[in-house]
């Protein structure tokens, strides 16, 4: 048997299947679906924020969330981009490649379809201008700051040590304080003021640090191609001990916040809350242990992803309950 035959059908060799790669499969695979519940959850969590006073807005809601995943898979695939444009070789570990249906280069792919998601987040944006105002352009801009340091550039800030401190923010403080005053400011008779930000502040301080578990696991899990593509996570410069206790760190300081978040908020019936975040604690605590064994380390992963969506769910419900009134606010609270 001549050897180019012996190679091509060697049952241990894996190649990109190249009958069913196509253009639109590999956008798919380039925006990261599975990681948008980051998102999701954060939206949901401002939501429950906006809830716990009298705020909640549906349509300024359904709004964020488009913003927020449209946003998203645009920056997932900036990512994907600039690892086709840099020769990384996370695409390769993921088979994002080749295309059949076309001769373009994969760089002119991922590029179409930056174009593509950041149109779709705008017009999702120019909506939550329409309802909350000028403000909102500073929050887009931060954001948009932040997406191009973590994603461009010699040294991104995705290949770093320091990229958990990004999906802290964008996750946690911006996403659900953003997302509570879109809401709050629809009928609010101040920009800003103290009674609306503090609910948005302690869940977006624990979906924040949520979101951190979540991308900390994320990179166990995928620790093999984090080595082979050169790329440094926190994992991989401090190894499983350090990484154990950041995440045991994180999922108590996660915890503790969300059992005293109402009597922060000065919520009657605050009690009612307590099993949301000590059923998060639980899961969390479940993650770390199914982390440290390498077999289970992508359940891991999903089960830290259900732990902030499910998180942000009941919250919104359980706020949507014991919260003020509808349209309520503390006008002795106003700061501007």
């Amino acid at each position: 048997m001549p050897l180019s035959k012996s190679i091509v059908f060697a049952p241990s060799l894996k190649t990109p299947n190249l009958s069913i790669v196509t253009a639109f499969q590999i956008l798919i695979k380039a925006a990261g679906l599975r990681t948008l519940w980051l998102g999701i959850a954060s939206v949901v969590a401002g939501t429950a924020a906006a809830a716990a006073h009298g705020n909640l807005q549906p349509f300024p809601a359904l709004a964020c969330l488009l913003f927020a995943i449209f946003a998203q898979c645009a920056s997932n695939v900036m990512h994907r981009y600039y690892d086709a444009k840099n020769g990384y070789g996370e695409n390769e570990e993921n088979n994002i490649v080749y295309a059949d249906d076309i001769d373009r280069p994969l760089t002119y792919i991922l590029k179409e379809g930056i174009q593509v998601f950041s149109i779709l987040t705008a017009t999702a944006g120019l909506a939550v201008l329409s309802m909350a105002g000028w403000w909102t352009i500073l929050f887009a801009a931060f954001i948009a700051i932040i997406v191009v340091i973590s994603n461009t550039g010699p040294h991104p800030l995705c290949r770093s040590v320091f990229y958990p401190v990004a999906t802290f923010l964008i996750f946690g403080p911006i996403a659900v304080v953003g997302t509570a005053f879109v809401q709050s400011q629809h009928e609010a008779l101040a920009l800003f003021s103290w009674w609306d930000l503090m609910p948005a502040l302690i869940l977006g301080m624990i979906t924040g640090m949520m979101a951190v578990n979540c991308h900390v696991i994320f990179g166990v899990f995928h620790r093999r191609n984090n080595v082979t593509s050169s790329r440094t996570t926190f994992f991989g410069r401090y190894g499983n001990a350090a990484t154990g206790l950041l995440l045991v760190i994180s999922t108590l300081a996660s915890g503790l916040i969300g059992i005293m978040a109402p009597f922060w908020m000065d919520i009657d019936d605050g009690y009612i809350y307590m099993p949301v975040p000590v059923l998060s604690m639980i899961l969390g605590f479940i993650a770390i242990s199914l982390m440290r064994k390498p077999r289970y380390s992508k359940v891991a992963w999903r089960l830290s992803l259900v732990n902030i969506v499910l998180f942000a769910v009941l919250s919104l419900i359980i706020f949507y309950f014991i919260g003020y009134p509808e349209g309520y606010i503390e006008e002795s609270s106003l700061i501007i």
